[in-house]
């Protein structure tokens, strides 16, 4: 079982160590505890299978790596740990398997009417490529399917990504909703992929170019603009779903 995760555990080394090294510096400058700073600037909690902490708050099995990351004086143990942990902690999992479909799954918010939809890497002939555009486009079909017949009040599509900023998942979509984007300006909060996932190819490596363009700017972190450290902007964007729904014939 160990040997199982130890092997889960090395597939994101370099990614987790190239968070740990955002939060470390943006700790440094702003005299945030470590364990706080990689709580709120890494996507680690969620990574370690213990869900979104927006929507579900923050798992007590956190404390465990929080309060032993709090006692590392060094990026080498901090990794470590965090590699140790990782390996034995649950695999990452949808928070509503009923709303996968395919590459993609969502969120609805019942109370505030708002949808969000999430894409994950789920197909090794290369999610986003032009031969499979087809069964992406199938997939939002039967997604927004299922949003009008299940949540009714839904009346409004919101989307937080680096995607964005790429032709090959733009075209997915409503031009309505592609043409609404806007670079996320946040200096708080950094617990998803819409920024992180910019850095790992199809494969869940890390992209070397990437990677030194992130690093090069953390001895001038900006920390009230952290998210022009990012080599890619993230996008937010919006429209109203019936948008969706005559785009994707529901």
């Amino acid at each position: 079982m160990m040997g199982s995760g130890m092997n889960k555990a090395e597939r994101y080394r370099d990614f987790f160590d190239l968070q740990l090294r955002f939060a470390e510096a943006v700790a440094q400058q702003t005299s945030k505890p470590i364990a706080h700073a990689v709580l709120l600037y890494t996507n680690f909690h969620r990574r370690f299978g213990l869900g979104d902490i927006s929507r579900n708050g923050l798992s007590p099995a956190w404390n465990d790596y929080a309060h032993k990351l709090a006692e590392l004086d060094t990026h080498e143990q901090r990794a470590d740990w965090t590699q140790t942990f990782y390996a034995q902690a649950p695999d990452e999992r949808s928070a509503s398997p009923e709303h996968v479909f395919g590459c993609f799954e969502f969120h609805a918010g019942e109370e505030t009417g708002i949808v969000r939809p999430h894409f994950y890497n789920r197909d090794p002939g290369g999610p986003l490529s032009r031969t499979r555009i087809g069964e992406r486009r199938r997939e939002l079909q039967s997604m927004f399917a299922c949003i009008k017949r299940r949540f009714p009040a839904a009346r409004q599509v919101e989307g937080h990504s680096w995607l964005y900023g790429t032709e090959a998942y733009r075209r997915l979509f409503p031009e309505d909703y592609v043409r609404s984007r806007a670079v996320m300006e946040s200096a708080s909060r950094f617990q998803g992929m819409a920024w992180w996932g910019q850095f790992l190819d199809r494969e869940g490596n890390v992209k070397p170019p990437l990677k030194e363009a992130l690093l090069r700017k953390l001895d001038r972190l900006n920390v009230n603009r952290l998210w022009e450290a990012f080599p890619l902007p993230a996008f937010r964007v919006s429209a109203p779903i019936d948008t969706f729904y005559e785009t994707y014939g529901i």
